[in-house]
């Protein structure tokens, strides 16, 4: 991605700009590793303000405030908060470096997923023509159309929408084809949870969208892991892929990130801060780039089976406690999305012990400390029981979810 800023072509790194932020940090990757004055400080903060904290048995969702940095991480966003340097410069360093660990053409640091996708949006739409950028969300002497498969459909897809397109919905490839006219600007792909089986995969879509000159956007927001999927997606031939980094590559909650062909970023970069286009509004800065690159440094260095075993073993130290209670069953929940696994549900007779899933939620919720866990039924897709993920327990955290389940299923026994 290249620099907007045409007086210095000056890299942030210098002539490290290529090497890893990861050995960068002196201090530990774990996020348990912060300081006991630093961790009171943190309850003092929320405490003055009156919000509670809570352990999170959910996952990575925004309401609840996304991920947990490491400690690396917030090092490396305390030291870039003590300097000055052009942003495009850094972004354009930032973005080689991403681009290198994904193997997409460039790549940069947005303010979320749902920025990545506008930008995207934009730059499949008005491009780089700076009257048709101003214009922007009236799209008129553009392209001004999408596809988006029906199945697709969901609350985010407003980042498509947001700058004046319109959504055409298909439901089959040939729907797709005869869906596709000169008002065509571009055809959006989600990959999430909810749609693993789609009537036109991902390799089938990429194939048509290109018989016909369009790009194809990806909604990958929470594709990570696998880890493979990094790296996947652009190797597929996909135009633009957006990640968040506020989920498990654990980066900074308002980070994202843009990866894609050369060509196709330069005119999504164009649109973004801290140009005054339609995407200013989604302005990232200097501590959320080189965190994010952190984290994804990180992530990619990381023993993921060794993580994922960790996840199990605290699933099952749960599960360990709550044997031989009343009714109490549980299990690992069934699935093939491996961004969502593992899961364990926990179920009892709610009839005989008097206790309905609903008031087991609101008694985690209400006790000290507080537990936010799932009711899997509403899951997408549904399953039952109460749903515990293990992703972002800290250590201890589990036993502490344990007791507390068991307690109250035996009170209620």
């Amino acid at each position: 991605m290249q620099s907007k800023d045409s007086l210095s072509r000056r890299r942030f790194f210098q002539a490290g700009a290529a090497a890893p932020l990861v050995g960068a940090a002196a201090c530990s990757s774990d996020v348990q590793a912060v300081s006991d004055p630093g961790a009171r400080a943190l309850e003092d903060i929320y405490g003055k303000l009156g919000v509670r904290p809570f352990i999170n048995a959910v996952g990575t969702i925004t309401v609840f405030s996304g991920t947990l940095m490491s400690a690396e991480t917030h090092a490396a966003m305390e030291a870039a908060s003590q300097s000055f340097v052009k942003i495009a410069d850094l972004q354009a360093a930032v973005g080689k470096r991403l681009a290198e660990l994904s193997g997409a053409e460039d790549a940069f640091v947005t303010a979320g997923a749902s920025a990545a996708l506008c930008c995207a949006s934009l730059a499949a739409t008005v491009g780089d023509d700076v009257e048709k950028m101003k214009r922007v969300p009236d799209l008129t002497g553009s392209k001004d159309e999408f596809i988006l498969q029906k199945l697709h459909r969901n609350p985010y897809d407003h980042a498509f929408r947001m700058i004046g397109a319109k959504l055409i919905e298909v439901e089959t490839a040939e729907q797709m084809r005869k869906a596709i006219g000169p008002k065509t600007a571009f055809c959006a792909f989600v990959r999430s949870h909810h749609t693993l089986e789609t009537p036109i995969e991902l390799e089938e879509y990429t194939q048509i969208a290109h018989e016909h000159g369009l790009p194809v956007i990806l909604d990958a927001a929470a594709e990570l892991p696998p880890k493979e999927n990094f790296s996947k997606f652009v190797g597929m031939g996909v135009d633009m892929v957006a990640f968040s980094g506020g989920k498990n590559l654990r980066g900074p909650q308002c980070s994202g990130m843009l990866l894609g062909k050369r060509e196709w970023i330069r005119k999504a970069y164009a649109n973004a801060a801290p140009a005054n286009y339609f995407a200013r509004i989604a302005k990232v800065g200097k501590e959320e780039m080189v965190g994010l690159l952190s984290a994804v440094e990180q992530y990619m260095a990381k023993d993921h089976e060794a993580e994922r075993a960790e996840y199990h073993a605290k699933l099952e130290r749960i599960a360990k406690q709550l044997e031989g209670l009343d009714t109490v069953l549980t299990e690992f929940i069934p699935n093939n999305d491996f961004s969502h696994s593992p899961r364990l549900s926990v179920q009892w007779d709610e009839q005989k012990l008097g206790l309905s899933l609903e008031q087991m939620i609101q008694k985690l919720r209400e006790g000290e400390p507080s537990i936010e866990a799932s009711d899997m039924r509403r899951f997408n897709p549904p399953w039952k029981g109460l749903g515990i993920f293990p992703y972002l327990l800290k250590d201890g955290e589990e036993m502490t979810i344990a007791e507390r389940v068991r307690a109250i299923l035996t009170e209620k026994a």
